[in-house]
């Protein structure tokens, strides 16, 4: 007996999605407790609907906690790293020197909404670059609006291979899809967003007159930044995607820039420490990532990391999830959190030797990690246990179902729409990817077109919907003195995300 495609079975299957959405949006609490109810609900439609059982559910939150212990480890070293930097001035070296570059404005919106802010995302991510940069430009006379929309859509195309890859990996999790199988067809749907997001910067900050002036450098920087992000996930080393596109870009800005640099700038102040200086643990990330891509070196330690297996289950009506080995395997000497940490323990011990800090940096910036992460990583959680029961119970594949029915071919046209949903509900490309990852890639199998292509535009689509997530629009406008005024923001952002999905729908469409 099989359970059978029908309105009553596919709103009960989407239900979890629709409950977290009531409770983000409607009820306004936070991720923590809105992950929990969507899990809740989960559960017992799995079991009272779909025909799960004690062992299944079991199973699948064990998953859930594998696959979060995988992301939230990403995530607290990288926030952690970046604390430290911050703790020690050195980000504010780093956003002092861009800054000084030029006095052309629009190649200034252009060198920190554009650029810095994705280099910020490729370091930490999780909404620091708009808490960063936003800051930085009003300091410097951009209007607040200008400022934090800019920043928003500035760093959208970078999200998904940036924080060193959660989402990029998140996405191979829930997917089976090996990384160099489909990181280089989400770099290729990225250069879409790569152009429309640097043209987009220049039109928030001065309309048509900033695009005549900027065109030119936006057009060369977006094919660098574009090239690299493909080269990078063509040689392997996805997780240095985003980091290396994004300071390919800067680097052509800042000479760009240099021809329009005035002479007090030429004499500004001397800043609190050399640039170099500031960028060593990110230096040092970039370095011991490189080295463990070596082929001795990965031949050696390539294999040694820690994973759980699992058996398959079935549910009451036959629906199986397939035998897994090593899920959600953390590897000692590739996985991000260890080089991550290694850098900000050896950065913050050089700026304690330079006299530019105190021992007491890493306690400072444990403490402000431990602040900013604990709600996340209960957010993350919930949500992860929540995808996966959906999709061990057979959920996941019920939503596939019909949408594909409804839809038909015209879906990847669509399908960008979804991962722009998904962070829009719960602010996270990671989190987006393990809602809807599977059902893309499901869908597409369903339907005949490839479901890694698929799988590729959601994680697109959720790196481009954080530019019109409230929660990470709630955190641009508290830093540049907006708050309450959120939904004007979201105005100003929403039409450039909606129509930067269409434009990666329509290559999507085309392509399959």
């Amino acid at each position: 007996m099989t359970l059978e495609l029908s309105f009553v079975n596919w709103l009960l299957a989407i239900l979890p999605v629709i409950v977290l959405l009531f409770c983000l949006l409607a009820l306004k609490w936070e991720a923590s407790c809105a992950g929990a109810a969507s899990w809740l609900s989960a559960i017992l439609i799995a079991i009272f609907r779909f025909g799960a059982d004690a062992q299944l559910i079991a199973l699948a939150n064990s998953k859930g906690m594998s696959l979060s212990v995988y992301v939230l480890l990403i995530i607290w070293t990288a926030i952690f790293l970046y604390n430290v930097a911050d703790s020690a001035k050195a980000i504010k070296t780093i956003g002092d020197k861009i800054s000084a570059l030029t006095d052309n404005r629009s190649l200034l919106a252009l060198l920190l909404a554009w650029g810095f802010t994705s280099v910020l995302q490729g370091l930490a991510g999780f909404g620091v670059p708009v808490a960063v940069v936003a800051p930085i430009m009003v300091a410097m006379g951009f209007p607040p609006l200008v400022a934090v929309s800019a920043c928003l859509l500035g760093h959208s195309w970078s999200i998904s291979f940036g924080s060193m890859g959660s989402s990029y990996n998140t996405i191979q999790l829930v997917t089976s899809i090996p990384g160099e199988v489909i990181a280089p067809q989400m770099a290729l749907l990225f250069a879409v967003a790569i152009f429309a997001t640097g043209f987009e910067v220049l039109y928030i900050e001065g309309k048509g007159s900033a695009i005549k002036r900027g065109a030119v450098p936006v057009l060369c920087a977006a094919v660098i930044m574009s090239f690299l992000l493909w080269l990078m996930t063509y040689l392997n080393m996805s997780q240095l995607a985003t980091l290396i596109a994004a300071v390919g870009g800067c680097g052509f800005l800042a000479l760009w820039a240099s021809r329009h640099r005035s002479e007090k700038q030429k004499s500004a102040e001397k800043p609190l420490m050399s640039f170099h200086l500031a960028a060593a643990p990110y230096y040092m990330v970039i370095a011991i990532t490189l080295i463990a891509q070596l082929p001795p070196i990965k031949a050696v330690v390539g294999s040694l990391g820690w994973g759980l297996d699992y058996p398959a289950v079935t549910t009451a009506f036959g629906y199986t999830a397939e035998a897994v080995v090593e899920y959600s395997k953390i590897k000692f000497f590739s996985h991000p959190a260890p080089i991550l940490l290694f850098s900000a323990l050896v950065g913050g011990a050089l700026y304690i030797r330079k006299g530019k800090t105190d021992i007491g940096v890493y306690r400072r910036a444990l403490k402000t990690t431990i602040k900013k992460c604990i709600p996340t990583s209960v957010g993350i959680s919930t949500m992860v246990m929540m995808a996966l029961i959906m999709g061990d119970s057979g959920m996941t594949n019920m939503i596939a179902q019909g949408i594909a029915k409804v839809c038909g071919n015209f879906y990847p046209l669509l399908s960008p729409f979804i991962g722009v949903l998904g962070s829009f509900i719960t602010g996270s490309n990671t989190n987006s990817n393990i809602m809807f990852g599977l059902l893309q890639y499901q869908t597409g199998l369903l339907i005949g077109v490839s479901g890694v292509l698929l799988a590729a535009a959601q994680s697109v689509g959720g790196s481009l919907g954080v530019s019109m997530a409230p929660s990470t629009i709630m955190m641009g406008a508290a830093n540049v003195g907006l708050d309450g005024q959120e939904t004007t923001i979201m105005r100003k952002t929403m039409k450039f995300c909606l129509l930067n999905a269409l434009l990666v729908g329509i290559v999507v469409f085309i392509a399959a």
